[in-house]
């Protein structure tokens, strides 16, 4: 449990620097931003895998990250958010936690420790 918040807490940390990037190269919130920000987290964590810097699954990782991306872009959209607001932010993370979990959540309920459907191997 400790560690399932901690990865969480290290994927907000890189779920708002590369939203903070995106305000600047990609002002508009849309799904190409969202697609953008999920594209470059799984860089990101892929690169952190890479030099054995970080322990996150990249899969799983960048999956989320473009879940909350998703979602948020989606409620912003329709209305029910309102961007850059810290209801927006609490948005982000609840989501991003959600998807983590239930991916996670999947990925144990695979018939080894190696195999997760759906989701290609690492």
């Amino acid at each position: 449990m400790k560690r399932t918040l901690l990865e969480i807490a290290a994927l907000a940390l890189l779920l708002t620097a590369i939203d903070q990037l995106y305000r600047v190269l990609h002002p508009q919130v849309d799904l190409v931003r969202a697609t953008l920000v999920g594209g470059t987290a799984w860089v990101a964590l892929t690169g952190l895998g890479r030099l054995r810097l970080g322990r996150l699954p990249v899969m799983r990782g960048a999956l989320a990250i473009f879940a909350s991306a998703f979602l948020s872009v989606l409620a912003i959209e329709a209305g029910l958010l309102v961007s850059r607001s810290r209801v927006s932010a609490a948005v982000h993370v609840a989501i991003l936690a959600a998807a983590y979990v239930s991916l996670g959540r999947r990925c144990a309920a695979a018939a080894s420790a190696t195999e997760c459907p759906g989701l290609p191997q690492e």
